[in-house]
C-alpha cells in the first residue's frame, strides 16, 4: 500500500533533454541563461535559480514573447520542480508553452519539448489527471519524429507509466514501464545509467503489486548502475536506495530496511539539503520502520521533522496529509491517542481542502 511514485521524478527531470536556446543573442540573457542551466544539470539549483532569474529579467527587457525567455521560463520549471516548489513550476511551463506556440506554431520540435515540461510539472505537483493528456500527446509527438524505438520515446513512456500507475490504471502501467525497458535494453550502448531510470519505477510498481520477487532485482540492478555510473553520492543513488529500503519494509525486513533508509536519508539531507521534500518523505519511512523495530522515540522524532518540512513547504496537501497520517500511526503505537486524533483531523481537512483524481501511494 505505501509507496511513492515521485521518488524518481526527480531523476528523470535531472535527465531532461536540453532545450533550444531561442533566437535571442542578447549577451547578458546567454551569460546568464547558460551558467544557470549548467549549475542545474550539476545540483547546484540555489546557483540555478539564481542565475535563470537573471536571465529572465533580462529577456523580458527584449519583450514578453521572445524565445529567449521561453526558453528561460522552461529551464527555471525544471529547476522548480528539482526544489519541490512545483505549483510554480507549472505556472512558469505553461507560460513558456505559450509563449513556444504563439511563435513557432504547435508542431515545432521545442513546442513538444514545452509540453514535457508542462507535464512534468503537473505530475511533480501532485497532479496526475492533468499531467496524463500532455504525456500522451507528447508521446505520440516523440513516436512520429523520432521513432518507435527511440531514447526520447522511452522517457516518455516512463513518465506516461508513473501516472496511469498513480490513477490506478495498472495494467497500462506495466506495459509501458516494459515497453520503455525493452527500447532502453535495446539502445543503451555503453550508456548502462540510461537504464536505472525504468528498472527503478517498474521496481515500485511492483512493489505496489506486492510482486516483490519481481521488484527486488530490478531495484538493486538499478543501484548498482547508478552507483557505478554517478557515484556513491549522487541523489539519484539515494532514491533507488530509498526505494530498495521501502521493498524491505514491504517485506517486514525492518532491520534491514532502517540501515538502507538511513543511508538514502543521509545522501538526501547532503544533495538537496535538510528541508527538501525528499527529506521528509524519506524521514517519515525511517520513522515507520523505526516504530517496527520498537525505537519509538527515534520513530517519533523522524515523522514529526517529516510533518514540519511538508508544513514548512506548503506546496504539496495531500502530501501533507500522507505524512500527518504516517505521524498518527506512530503516535497510536506508542498509545498517544489525542495527538494522534489532532494529526489525523488536520490531515482530513487538508485533503478536503484540495483532494486530486487519487492520492499520492508511497
Amino acid at each position: 500500500m505505501m509507496k511513492d511514485l515521485k521518488v524518481w521524478l526527480a531523476v528523470i527531470l535531472l535527465g531532461a533533454f536540453a532545450l533550444a536556446e531561442g533566437t535571442t543573442h542578447a549577451a547578458d540573457w546567454k551569460s546568464e541563461h547558460d551558467a544557470g542551466w549548467a549549475a542545474y544539470k550539476e545540483g547546484r539549483l540555489d546557483d540555478a535559480e539564481r542565475h535563470l532569474k537573471l536571465a529572465e529579467a533580462e529577456a523580458k527587457k527584449l519583450g514578453e514573447q521572445d524565445l529567449g525567455l521561453a526558453t528561460t521560463l522552461d529551464h527555471l520549471a525544471w529547476v522548480f520542480c528539482a526544489e519541490g516548489k512545483c505549483d510554480e513550476a507549472v505556472t512558469l511551463a505553461k507560460s513558456a508553452l505559450a509563449i513556444r506556440e504563439k511563435a513557432l506554431g504547435k508542431d515545432h520540435p521545442d513546442v513538444l519539448v514545452s509540453l514535457n515540461t508542462v507535464a512534468c510539472a503537473f505530475d511533480a505537483a501532485g497532479q496526475p489527471a492533468e499531467a496524463k493528456p500532455a504525456y500522451e500527446s507528447y508521446l505520440a509527438a516523440a513516436e512520429k519524429a523520432h521513432g518507435a524505438e527511440s531514447v526520447i520515446v522511452a522517457e516518455a513512456l516512463d513518465n506516461l507509466a508513473t501516472v496511469d500507475h498513480l490513477l490506478g490504471n495498472a495494467p497500462k502501467a506495466e506495459a509501458s514501464y516494459k515497453r520503455a525497458l525493452a527500447i532502453r535494453e535495446k539502445v543503451a550502448g555503453d550508456k548502462p545509467v540510461d537504464l536505472a531510470p525504468t528498472l527503478h519505477n517498474l521496481g515500485l510498481f511492483y512493489i505496489d503489486q506486492k510482486n516483490y520477487a519481481a521488484a527486488e532485482p530490478l531495484l538493486k540492478r538499478a543501484l548498482d548502475i547508478s552507483t557505478k555510473s554517478l557515484g556513491e553520492d549522487h541523489p539519484d543513488v539515494a532514491s533507488n536506495l530509498e526505494a530498495l529500503g521501502w521493498l524491505y519494509a514491504s517485506q517486514d525486513k525492518a532491520a534491514e530496511a532502517e540501515s538502507v533508509l538511513k543511508k538514502a536519508l543521509a545522501l538526501y539531507e547532503l544533495d538537496l539539503g535538510a528541508d527538501h521534500p525528499h527529506v521528509a518523505r524519506c524521514s517519515s519511512k525511517v520513522g515507520q520502520v523505526c516504530s517496527t523495530l520498537g525505537h519509538q522515540a527515534e520513530a517519533e522524532a523522524c515523522c514529526k521533522r517529516a510533518v514540519a518540512i511538508c508544513e514548512k513547504a506548503g506546496n504539496d496537501p495531500i502530501e501533507t496529509a500522507v505524512t500527518l497520517d504516517e505521524y498518527a500511526a506512530v503516535l497510536r503505537k506508542a498509545g498517544k491517542k489525542d495527538e494522534a486524533e489532532a494529526a489525523e483531523a488536520k490531515a482530513k481537512t487538508l485533503r478536503k481542502s484540495h483532494e486530486p483524481a487519487k492520492a499520492p501511494k508511497r
